[in-house]
């Protein structure tokens, strides 16, 4: 191999910076058409994912401050066009594009993905008919989420007033281009924060309308984001998108759904005229029932009060009855009253007069009495004799009867009986009680 040539030599890092040159300079803006498979959402806000059709793929990424840009967001299975820059990645030695905007590459993919997030949020549960608002019958307050320029809010307002004049509040929205279906989103979640203290009262319902157009007009009405607030709003949601024959998700999840704007006014309230007719017929009704009930009931009573007679004869007779039972109370009374009295009469003659019942219990307490009395002397003579025996018992056992017999008592100086001689000590003084007096004396002299 010829190693003497004029050719220059790179390192890695020159010739990826060389390619990377080329490639940029060569392809600064371009448009490629193509499937979306791998979307990765890591932590930091970028999007990676591949492009690819049958014969090959190319790396994509969209930075995190483009993406909100994006009219659709990247999914799996989605054709798409992307505009962007082609440039390479010397880490890895690569081509790739940063995508600067997206569009659905025809209505077949566009279908394909509306077919696809229907499934998935069929299986989430928000069309059921289980979580279905009634619709109010006569709504005070109306929230209207449109554009406020073109015919569908003329058209709505124009309704209504025909019908039944109503409060209406306008949310302007855009109803289709970038950023429409956040604004649609935005809109119903402040309806319904709106409460009865708030300056802007909460509507009773809300209706969400645009015109007709084609499938990518009345895409932002298929936006994720739009159908689950929907799903939340806690304000019953009338869906008006479109003309008769267009069908978005909105009109799945809504509580109900109608053809034109002017049909979602046509349900949102009654005509005011046809309800005054209503009124006034049911109170013809109401009327004619009552005086039809009145008659029959006066003939109903006309003809019980023939079958009760004359009213003399009525109240004759029932005077008379009263008279009888009058009568048969009072002969009851007197028989009672002359029974209790004999009863009365009956116990009197058993009772003692009471001058005998107090002589006879002077008699019995003068006799107690005597009795009392004896009984205590009995008691005091049997304890006096009993305490001159214990007298006598105490005179015969005191020690001065000793003392009269010659004996004496020898005491220390306190008075205290001294009864062995080691009680006292040599030359103690002492005293001596003899049966006439007390004399004292020294121990051993």
């Amino acid at each position: 191999m010829n190693t003497n040539t004029n050719n220059p030599v790179y390192s890695v890092s020159e010739f990826s910076h060389v390619i990377k040159k080329l490639v940029e300079t060569n392809f600064s803006y371009v448009r490629i058409r193509g499937e979306i498979s791998r979307p990765s959402f890591p932590g930091s806000g970028h999007v990676y994912f591949t492009l690819k059709d049958k014969d090959g793929t190319i790396s994509a990424i969209i930075w995190k401050y483009t993406l909100p840009k994006l009219s659709i967001k990247p999914e799996e299975g989605i054709e798409v066009i992307c505009t962007g820059k082609v440039t390479t990645f010397a880490g890895q030695s690569k081509y790739q594009i940063i995508v600067e905007s997206m569009e659905v590459a025809g209505e077949g993919a566009l279908l394909k993905m509306l077919e696809d997030r229907r499934r998935k949020l069929l299986k989430e549960g928000l069309f059921n008919q289980e979580f279905k608002k009634p619709i109010p019958y006569l709504p005070k307050i109306i929230g209207v989420i449109t554009s406020p320029s073109g015919a569908v809010i003329r058209d709505i307002l124009h309704r209504l007033s025909d019908r039944f004049p109503s409060h209406v509040y306008l949310w302007p929205v855009a109803v289709q281009g970038e950023g429409s279906a956040k604004q649609i989103s935005n809109a119903i979640d402040k309806f319904n924060q709106f409460t009865d203290e708030t300056a802007i009262k909460k509507p009773d319902l809300l209706i969400v309308a645009r015109g007709g157009g084609s499938l990518e007009d009345l895409w932002s009405f298929n936006d994720e984001i739009v159908v689950r607030s929907v799903f939340k709003s806690s304000v019953p949601v009338i869906s008006a998108v479109g003309h008769e024959t267009d069908t978005t998700l909105i009109d799945f999840v809504s509580d109900l759904r109608v053809p034109t704007p002017s049909a979602a006014a046509e349900k949102a309230v009654p005509v005011r005229y046809e309800l005054i007719a209503r009124i006034d017929e049911l109170n013809f009704r109401f009327k004619t029932s009552f005086n039809n009930k009145l008659k029959n009931n006066k003939d109903r009573l006309n003809s019980l009060i023939k079958l009760l007679g004359k009213t003399d004869q009525i109240f004759d007779n029932k005077t008379q009855k009263l008279d009888y039972i009058y009568r048969d109370f009072e002969n009851l009374f007197k028989d009672i009253f002359v029974e209790k009295k004999n009863k009365i009469i009956q116990q009197s003659q058993r009772l003692m007069p009471p001058k005998v019942l107090i002589s006879n219990l002077v008699s019995k307490q003068q006799l107690l009495e005597t009795k009392f009395q004896n009984y205590l002397q009995n008691i005091i003579n049997r304890k006096e004799v009993k305490l001159n025996s214990l007298v006598k018992l105490l005179e015969a056992s005191s020690f001065n009867r000793v003392l009269d017999r010659g004996f004496s008592l020898v005491m220390n100086n306190k008075g205290k009986p001294i009864k062995l001689s080691s009680e006292a000590p040599k030359n103690a003084d002492v005293k001596i009680k003899f049966s006439d007096e007390i004399r004292t004396a020294q121990l051993d002299k």
